[in-house]
């Protein structure tokens, strides 16, 4: 005979199990509204999901009742603005540097290395966050509350990558292409062909552009169609060669959809409670550590 107490864990168990299934199901449900933005009807999001008309119609009573779905007259389900209200809630109470905060140090204590977010402002690509792994003394300075050379950073050519050649043209028409280091790429035709490759490839690589003996992999981060940021993972070429580099991408472009799904609203430096200073003159970043 079994112990009753091993019944009651087996019980418990399965409970557990459906209610994390459950819960799983109501989650794909959510984000099953964001290809239906006019809304969505019962049939055919069962036919979508693969769930039975039952099961799912028990799962939208619940959403409608908890007020994170609407049914309209004809009988089509929309998301309310309850979800919306609770991302916000919660960015305002945090600011939008600790919603991004945790991406950041997770990557940069997988990589062990510096990790930097940027924002794209008035054409310019300026550094707003960072995060560093717990090991290695040596690292690059952080660039965070200074405006960097957009064609010598792995985050600035991730931005020009996603505009067209002739206003790619024009940007660096405007801000020129200072040399910074000896390795800068300073010729417009050979920047639009590395910009043809990181629109292939979906990243950008610095080779010691910025830093003598240092590089970086970039990914941009998107918001409703257009790149808005990047971030990027640096550190001296010695500890990223370049096969270790790109190996990272797909991390580095995972944190950037992590970003995009938790980017609030049209992100400033100021959200992030920065003064920006500009480069120097001679196009080399103002640093400081920071």
């Amino acid at each position: 005979m079994r112990n009753p107490v091993s019944r009651m864990r087996t019980a418990t168990s399965a409970v557990s199990g459906a209610a994390v299934a459950s819960v799983a199901r109501a989650l794909r449900v959510l984000k099953a509204f964001a290809d239906h933005p006019g809304g969505i009807a019962l049939t055919r999001l069962s036919a979508e999901l693969g769930y039975g008309k039952a099961s799912l119609s028990k799962i939208m009573s619940t959403l409608e009742r908890e007020g994170f779905v609407r049914r309209d007259g004809a009988g089509h389900f929309h998301l309310t603005w309850r979800l919306l209200a609770l991302a916000f809630g919660h960015a305002q109470r945090v600011g939008i540097s600790g919603v991004c905060m945790p991406v950041l140090q997770s990557l940069a204590d997988e990589t062990d290395e510096l990790v930097q977010l940027a924002v794209i402002e008035a054409d310019h690509v300026l550094f707003v966050a960072k995060a560093e792994g717990p090991g290695h003394s040596l690292r690059l300075l952080p660039l965070v509350g200074v405006v960097a050379p957009t064609h010598a950073t792995a985050s600035g050519k991730v931005w020009l990558a996603s505009l067209p050649d002739d206003r790619a043209l024009d940007v660096m028409r405007r801000q020129g292409l200072a040399r910074v280091t000896s390795r800068t790429i300073t010729s417009r035709a050979r920047l639009l062909a590395e910009l043809r490759s990181v629109r292939r490839d979906g990243y950008a690589i610095t080779d010691g552009e910025l830093d003598e003996g240092g590089r970086a992999i970039a990914a941009p981060i998107v918001h409703r169609g257009r790149v808005v940021g990047a971030i990027a993972v640096s550190g001296p070429s010695s500890r990223l060669p370049l096969p270790r580099l790109k190996r990272l991408a797909p991390r580095v472009q995972r944190a950037a959809r992590e970003l995009e799904a938790l980017w609030p609203h049209e992100v400033t430096a100021r959200d992030f409670g920065l003064g920006v200073r500009p480069p120097n003159g001679d196009g080399r970043p103002a640093r400081r550590n920071a």
